[in-house]
């Protein structure tokens, strides 16, 4: 059947719109492509990187962050040179620079033995290099440092440098660590070996900190392990003294010593902190006892680990002692032994018999006095003495009688061990106990003493100790040469010699190469020195060459300090040309004088040196 003409009018009107409207989406796609493509070459030749391009039909939509206004404008102009301008459309923001704040000045350093790392901010002008040295320090090459230090475009006062140099002295003291530095500021946390590290470290900061630099750092210690745990105090007319005293943690020794306060009405008893109690019942125990040593005139009571020892002297009545000692038995645990004893006024007042006295003088020299058994008694006891203060430093005046009726052997030699540990005292031994008496540079010696005679003396010889702590002498430790000192001696030999080049060279030739094998010796000897390593020519040549030509002179001077073993962390090498003349340069004589290496102490800012020197 044959379709009517109609039919074929509709169909060619159709397709040919059909057409139209396809090859006009050809154009357009290509009209905007061809329009995106060369904006964006055009702006990446005029330097507008940052900028984009998007186009819808025939409008260019520029888009992007400038850095300021000119850069939008410009960014603009390089549009409408490939495109009409009306059919730029501007939707580009601008970046405020001012509101940008440069990030703070900051270095964390983390040390955990040998393996260190440092993060941070630092200035633009700041030897990093330097600072991994110090780092590392002077024999451990093989430690690891891993740095991810960036740059920042501000500058930093001196205060900075200053902080610098503090916590490196801090880190070079400790194995664990994390600080924190910035601009008059050190904080973190280090961790001490033991408390004696801990002191130390503290007052040795207190010396070094700097002025205008404040720390915060947080020494923490890991508890010791105290053995025997233990406990002694004693009671008389007029007096009560703490001897010994041990806890799990703070809180325990808080709670023990606010009931030692309670009893004796004074303040400032120490209680050491460690590992080792033998039950988490140690505090109930003690303030137990406490609670019976209160009761008492003239009493003692002693806990070495789960054995508690307490002896009275004077009670007004033997009920009142059965009382309290079943009431302290009722509040023990099962694991604790105790062992009270009531000496009766006959037994107190017994003659004391022989004595043998210990005596430690000031100057070192120590002498035995009394009487023992045997003769192999006192060669041991001679040998021991000897072996603890010196062959020339005893005097032993014991004598040899078969008839004595006591042997102290025993506790002469525990007593030699206890007066080792003071700086000066004496020790009386006999029947009524043993008491011991002195000054000591450490805090807590009866402690130790204590712990020297546990189980050794008779429920009738108590132990007595009166102790005076004196702070030890403080010691100096010799010092190399001061700064000044050093630069001194150096600039004696420059008087004489002079550093010298090959001509118009850095090569140092070999005269001078000898001259820096005596300054180097010089060198070695000054700890953390300063040294600017100054270079300088005469005015022959453009002056441009010549600051050149002094600034690699006084690297090279530098380099080979190096290679001679000196510390050069804080060294600065530093060319100057010929704007310091110390002579006539219109004289080859003055000329020869200009040409010259000096050496004059650096500034604190050694740690921010330019990064192109």
């Amino acid at each position: 059947m044959q379709l009517p003409k109609v039919f074929w009018n509709y169909f060619s009107f159709f397709s040919a719109a059909i057409t139209s409207v396809l090859v006009a989406t050809v154009a357009i796609d290509l009209i905007e492509k061809t329009s995106r493509d060369q904006v964006k070459k055009e702006l990446l030749t005029g330097g507008a990187t940052w900028a984009d391009v998007e186009t819808v039909g025939l409008q260019v939509f520029l888009i992007g962050n400038a850095p300021d206004e000119a850069s939008r404008f410009n960014a603009i102009s390089l549009a409408g040179n490939v495109v009409d301008a009306e059919r730029v459309i501007d939707q580009m923001n601008i970046i405020d620079n001012q509101t940008v704040k440069p990030p703070d000045l900051k270095l964390e350093i983390l040390k955990n033995g040998s393996d260190i790392s440092v993060y941070g901010i630092v200035p633009k002008k700041f030897n990093k290099s330097a600072l991994i040295d110090s780092l590392k320090e002077k024999g451990k090459s093989s430690r690891a440092v891993r740095d991810f230090i960036e740059y920042s475009s501000i500058d930093a006062d001196q205060t900075w440098a200053k902080s610098i140099r503090f916590g490196l002295l801090v880190l070079k003291k400790v194995s664990l660590a994390r600080l924190e530095i910035k601009p008059g500021i050190v904080k973190g946390e280090v961790v001490a070996e033991d408390l004696e590290q801990k002191y130390l470290l503290q007052k040795q900061w207190a010396s070094d900190l700097p002025k205008d630099v404040k720390q915060k750092i947080e020494i923490k210690s890991p508890r010791p392990l105290i053995s025997p745990f233990s406990f002694r105090m004693t009671k008389g007319e007029g007096f009560l003294r703490l001897d010994a005293c041990s806890a799990d943690n703070k809180e325990a020794a808080s709670k023990i010593l606010k009931e030692v306060t309670k009893l004796s009405g004074k303040k400032g008893f120490i209680c050491e902190v460690g590992l080792g109690q033998p039950s988490a019942d140690w505090v109930k125990i003690v303030l137990s006892t406490l609670n019976a040593l209160s009761q008492t005139k003239e009493a003692s009571v002693t806990i070495i680990n789960d054995e508690i020892s307490l002896v009275v002297q004077e009670m007004d009545l033997e009920l009142d002692f059965q009382n309290m000692v079943q009431k302290l038995e009722n509040d023990l645990t099962d694991n604790y032994l105790l062992d009270a004893k009531l000496i009766s006024s006959s037994d107190s007042g017994s003659d004391m018999g022989e004595s043998i006295v210990l005596t430690l003088s000031p100057e070192g020299l120590f002498q035995m006095n009394g009487r023992v058994r045997f003769e192999t008694a006192k060669t041991t006891l001679t040998s021991l003495a000897e072996a603890k203060f010196g062959k020339g430093f005893v005097n032993n005046k014991l004598k040899i009688d078969a008839s004595a009726t006591q042997d102290w052997s025993e506790l002469i030699m525990f007593g030699i061990e206890s007066i080792s540990l003071l700086r000066n005292g004496s020790i009386k031994i006999n029947n009524s106990g043993i008491s011991v008496s002195g000054d000591s540079n450490e805090a807590n010696i009866a402690v130790k003493i204590a712990q020297n005679f546990y189980g050794k003396l008779t429920i009738n010889q108590p132990l007595k100790t009166k102790i005076s702590y004196v702070e030890p002498p403080k010691i100096v430790e010799p010092k190399g040469p001061s700064d000044e000192e050093c630069l001194k001696d150096v600039q004696e030999l420059l008087n004489e010699r002079k550093i010298t080049f090959e001509p118009s060279s850095d090569r140092i030739n070999l005269d001078g190469q000898e001259l820096l094998d005596e300054i180097a010796d010089i060198l070695r000897e000054c700890d953390e020195l300063s040294l600017e390593i100054a270079g300088h020519t005469d005015s022959q040549g453009r002056e441009e060459m010549n600051l050149q030509l002094s600034q690699s002179r006084a690297t090279a001077v530098l380099i080979e300090l190096q290679r001679r073993k000196v510390l050069t962390t804080n060294y600065v090498a530093k060319g100057y040309g010929e704007v310091e003349p110390i002579a006539d340069n219109e004289t080859e004589e003055g000329r020869e004088i200009n040409r010259r290496i000096e050496f004059k102490l650096a500034s604190d800012e050694n740690l921010e040196r330019d990064q192109s020197d």
